[in-house]
């Protein structure tokens, strides 16, 4: 992605999604499956702070979705056209709101991982 593309008062969503056309589809799969894989093993062992893992693990699942999705969505041209647009964008809603929320939980569940013992 080149930094002249994009104007410099982009908004976050003009950033990630030029950053999801110029990310190779290899490396959106590697989010997507490794943030699953990590997600699963980070529920599964529950070690100390395993929310915190588990959130970031989620973070990079929901972009990965979300990248896919959007890359799936770009113009094309009439033959490889995709009918079920609909099923991509409600992947990327949920994606959104599941990455932001697990933002917010990671935010939260890192800074409650910190300061547990200072408050008790």
């Amino acid at each position: 992605m080149d930094d002249e593309e994009l104007p410099g008062n982009a908004s976050l969503s003009e950033l990630l999604s030029a950053r999801a056309r110029a990310t190779p589809l290899e490396r959106l799969f590697i989010d997507l499956v490794g943030g699953a894989l990590v997600l699963a093993a980070a529920v599964w062992a529950q070690p100390r702070g395993w929310v915190v893992l588990a959130a970031a693990a989620l973070c990079f699942l929901s972009y990965g979705s979300w990248a896919i999705a959007e890359r799936r969505l770009q113009q094309r041209e009439w033959p490889d056209r995709i009918p079920p647009a609909s099923l991509w964008r409600a992947l990327q809603g949920v994606a959104s709101v599941t990455g932001i929320a697990a933002f917010v939980l990671l935010l939260f569940a890192a800074l409650g991982l910190a300061l547990g013992s200072l408050i008790s």
